[in-house]
């Protein structure tokens, strides 16, 4: 990537370049989880009835101390957990961290205050390794009032760019794949603090790079789904205007993997068409100082982007996205700027 964009793309740095054959690695990122939570979630992979497997624990700079106390712990009561700590940088930068200290044939991820069922690897493994799949990807549970919905196995295109636009009909996490390290180490992770969004950043680079797929239609991973945990980085929890700034970072960073994957063309008619992506608008609708602020900047090369992508894409009605970006801006407390949708106006004519 150039200088002319927000940020930089990384490949992960493999500490171990050879794999354990067969050995599954899952990652666990970690960032001032509840102590019942944590365990839960780590209890739930020595519960696992598929044996071969370690776990990357990564602390993300967490600020409490109960957590390196836990994870001390469970590396000593079992040498197949590994400790690692880094700098608070956000859940995508901390898998990249596991990623790079992993050794397993085999990828799994689990968000530190999610649960595994007890067959997930065993069942995940049988799959993967059965059909020499690249990824292989379960159905949810949830622990809580809200059950997710049921996933349904879409058929797998040899067209990348159309697994890439469906990218959610994979499920937009990772924590329900098994992934073969080949594939992950592909990964383009943004090199930046992402939040919104983060799961399917990484799913774009899987799904360009894997050719075999398949689904186990089982529940197998618990997901909690009606408690603000301590430690999720929840989109929920932050103030409204950085959730805007989440959702600009993520929408930026597909919109540039669209870009190297696919080219300028297919990146802008992806990005504009509000069933794929649908936040790029969001980018148009911070004012200068927030910008500069949170040090996201080059507003004005992304806008003509955008703007192109509304031309190109079918069925868009430009005066009536005008007009949600108005009611989006009323409803979170931002000054509409005028001087930004006058200008996206002149841009189209």
């Amino acid at each position: 990537m150039n200088s002319t964009v927000p940020y930089t793309f990384e490949l992960a740095v493999l500490k171990y370049p050879e794999y354990v054959n067969d050995l599954i690695s899952v990652i666990v990122p970690i960032y001032n989880t509840k102590e019942l939570y944590l365990r839960e979630a780590l209890d739930s992979i020595i519960a696992q009835t598929f044996e071969n497997w370690e776990a990357i624990l990564v602390n993300d700079g967490s600020t409490d101390e109960i957590i390196e106390q836990i994870c001390a712990e469970y590396a000593k009561k079992d040498p197949r957990f590994k400790y690692v700590y880094k700098d608070n940088e956000g859940t995508n930068l901390a898998r990249k961290t596991g990623l790079e200290h992993s050794r397993g044939e085999f990828i799994a991820s689990l968000d530190s205050d999610d649960i595994f069922c007890p067959q997930f690897l065993e069942k995940m493994f049988a799959k993967i390794k059965g059909g020499n799949n690249d990824f292989v990807f379960c159905n949810f549970d949830g622990l809580g009032k809200i059950k997710p919905p049921i996933v349904i196995m879409q058929k797998f295109s040899e067209n990348k760019l159309e697994n890439c636009r469906n990218v959610r009909n994979y499920s937009s996490g990772v924590a329900n794949k098994l992934i073969k390290r080949s594939i992950y180490a592909k990964v383009l992770f943004p090199n930046t603090y992402i939040v919104f969004g983060e799961d399917l950043i990484q799913n774009l680079s899987i799904l360009y790079h894997s050719k075999n797929v398949d689904f186990v239609t089982d529940r197998l991973y618990i997901y909690r789904t009606d408690s603000i945990t301590s430690g999720s980085l929840t989109f929920n929890t932050i103030s409204k205007e950085k959730r805007y700034i989440q959702r600009v970072t993520y929408t930026i960073a597909a919109y540039l993997i669209m870009n190297q994957f696919f080219g300028s063309d297919e990146a802008e008619k992806s990005l504009a068409d509000e069933n794929n992506f649908g936040n790029f608008a969001d980018y148009f609708l911070l004012d200068k100082k927030t910008i500069a602020h949170y040090n996201i900047g080059y507003a004005e090369n992304f806008m003509p982007a955008f703007v192109r992508g509304l031309k190109k894409t079918e069925g868009i009605n430009f005066k009536e996205r005008l007009r949600k970006m108005a009611l989006i801006l009323a409803c979170k407390g931002f000054p509409l700027s005028f001087r930004v949708l006058r200008k996206m106006r002149n841009i189209l004519k």
